[in-house]
């Protein structure tokens, strides 16, 4: 793991670092982060992304060399059953199975569990400066309360939910097209749900740059977004490799391999079937009003066109959920780590908008996730167990008719 327990504050850095680099930070749209390298200032903005990935784009003086440190968002749940001796003496080896290698931790919650409802016992949260690693956690104070915590617990099972940054090393062997005393660093970034608060670190020196990227986002129609890639002045320096750009053509063709730039959306486990052919100029058409690249029938219409079953379905049920219509609500466009492309698990995209049904739902001590439907099925229970995300003929969106003692019956036939 790199060395950055000399991380410094910005107010600091005039005076330490009079003959590094400065970092203007440049958002761009369109799944496209730019970092800028001037002299001594550094400008913070965030920006959105409607996808769990993003292109970084990061320019660097050649004086920092062509390796850099990445720390990216990373977070994981795991539920820990503690109801034997046995199993609390166990806790701290399945506690270490979540985290990866090379993770400095943000926040580490623990949860206890008794009859479905979770009740946070404890959160533990960082910053990145502290540099706290597993190792250092593993053996803290605090660390070792919570373990004391956990054996003289009766609760049966422990919620963990980590949350921090995975450290990675980014290369490159390609010069900046704007400047040849410049480097070009491209990275494809996962996200994760909520705020992502990047940092990139030169190995030759104590800078550290940080940006905050939001996912999921708000919905932005590419002519309202503040900046974007295409047809801007930093795709012009693109054009001496890459053809087909619309910089290359004032717009007028857009022949370009998608993929050569957005290999991020293929880091994923779940890609849309689109996306993996290239497919691209199904959903994307070149616009010269906007001079972007745009979802012009936009959505839910060009879902539509291959998810017809969705729309017919509405039509002929009698209720319909609210945001049907607006299908990146819960699903993101290109690609996931989720089934049916959604930005999380299922639970956790229903309880932004039905935070009164987190726990002993429909009825008390009554399971919302975490449990087996059955043993012979080995899927979780969720939300969409009971209820039909889209539409159907019964109120509450219940998936079965003849009313709610129906779906009880469905699974509690004995």
């Amino acid at each position: 793991m790199g060395d950055i327990t000399q991380y410094k504050p910005y107010s600091y850095m005039k005076t330490i670092f009079k003959k590094i680099l400065l970092l203007t930070i440049s958002l761009i749209s369109l799944g496209t982060l730019f970092i800028q390298v001037n002299k001594f200032e550094i400008y913070f903005k965030n920006t959105n992304s409607l996808d769990p990935n993003k292109i970084l784009l990061l320019t660097t003086d050649k004086s920092l060399g062509d390796e850099l440190f990445l720390y990216s968002q990373w977070q994981a749940t795991k539920l820990i059953q503690i109801i034997t001796k046995a199993e609390k003496e166990n806790f701290s080896k399945e506690f270490a199975k979540i985290f990866p290698k090379n993770v400095l931790l943000e926040e580490i919650v623990f949860g206890y569990v008794k009859e479905n409802t979770v009740i946070v016992a404890e959160t533990l949260r960082y910053n990145f400066k502290d540099t706290v690693s597993l190792r250092d956690f593993w053996q803290s104070v605090a660390f070792a309360k919570s373990i004391e915590k956990i054996m003289k617990t009766n609760y049966p099972e422990v919620l963990v939910t980590a949350k921090g940054w995975e450290q990675d090393t980014i290369r490159t062997e390609y010069d900046d097209p704007s400047s040849e005393n410049r480097l070009l660093f491209k990275v494809n970034l996962n996200l994760i749900n909520g705020e992502n608060k990047i940092f990139v670190k030169s190995k030759q020196s104590n800078v550290v740059v940080a940006t905050t990227i939001n996912f999921p986002a708000e919905y932005k129609k590419v002519s309202d977004r503040d900046s974007r890639f295409h047809n801007s002045e930093y795709e012009s320096n693109c054009i001496g490799c890459h053809d087909g750009l619309p910089s290359s053509s004032d717009g007028v063709e857009f022949t370009a391999d998608c993929k050569t730039c957005h290999k991020a959306f293929f880091k994923n486990t779940k890609v849309h079937s689109l996306v993996e052919m290239n497919e691209c100029l199904s959903c994307h058409t070149w616009s010269k009003e906007s001079k972007a690249v745009v979802v012009e029938r936009g959505v839910p219409e060009v879902c539509s066109d291959c998810h017809s079953e969705i729309t017919s379905g509405a039509e002929k049920n009698t209720y319909s959920h609210p945001v049907l219509n607006d299908c990146l609500t819960c699903h993101t466009p290109h690609s996931s780590n989720y089934k049916k492309l959604l930005k999380d698990d299922v639970y956790n995209i229903c309880k932004d908008c039905h935070d009164g049904y987190l726990v002993n739902h429909p009825v008390s001590n009554h399971p919302v996730r975490f449990r087996k439907l059955s043993e012979e099925k080995n899927n979780l229970i969720s939300c969409v167990s009971c209820h039909n995300p889209h539409s159907s003929n019964s109120k509450a969106l219940i998936k079965v008719s003849g009313g709610r003692l129906a779906v009880c019956i469905s699974c509690h036939n004995r």
